[in-house]
């Protein structure tokens, strides 16, 4: 196939474009993603859905640090650092990006048949884009934990406040 598009772009004049069937396909999703407002607009989505999903994470992970202060200060003061805390903190936002992705995944491959079954439309979600949401999730997980964790630093295990909300908690 390769050959015939090579022998009819050296007979033919050099405004004359010869596309292989890849070559087609990559041509128009780079025109629909780059020169057409629903490229746009998709590429923003994903961008504006990218900000929101870290700012929802954060919350979510900076009001779990503000309300266990007291046993991370516990932690520090039997001399765990503050990289193992910071590790912690990570590993709730990967258990989060898990925990939310796969339900996430599993709807919007449901919308995807909607979508196909409603408008005859070939939609379908490839595995290589499932790949780089999970991945991207996991990012956004991770940003939002290296955000959140700053509320680590006033884990002071000689403060009389982590010490006494601890007490109160406990007994």
């Amino acid at each position: 196939m390769n050959y015939v598009a090579e022998k009819l772009k050296s007979q033919l004049p050099n405004d004359i474009k010869i596309f292989t069937r890849q070559e087609y396909i990559t041509a128009e999703k780079t025109y629909w993603q780059t020169s057409t407002s629903v490229g746009f607009i998709f590429s923003f989505g994903v961008v504006v859905g990218f900000v929101v999903g870290v700012i929802i994470v954060y919350q979510i992970l900076f009001s779990d640090v503000s309300d266990h202060l007291a046993e991370y200060a516990t932690l520090k003061a039997m001399g765990y650092s503050n990289l193992y805390l910071l590790g912690v903190v990570f590993q709730e936002a990967i258990i989060l990006a898990i925990c939310g992705y796969f339900p996430g995944c599993l709807i919007s491959i449901g919308l995807y048949g909607l979508t196909r079954n409603a408008t005859s439309l070939p939609l379908m979600m490839p595995i290589d884009r499932v790949i780089q949401i999970f991945v991207l999730t996991i990012v956004m997980c991770v940003v939002s934990g290296a955000i959140a964790s700053s509320k680590l630093r006033s884990a002071d295990p000689f403060s009389d406040s982590s010490v006494s909300r601890w007490f109160q908690y406990e007994y």
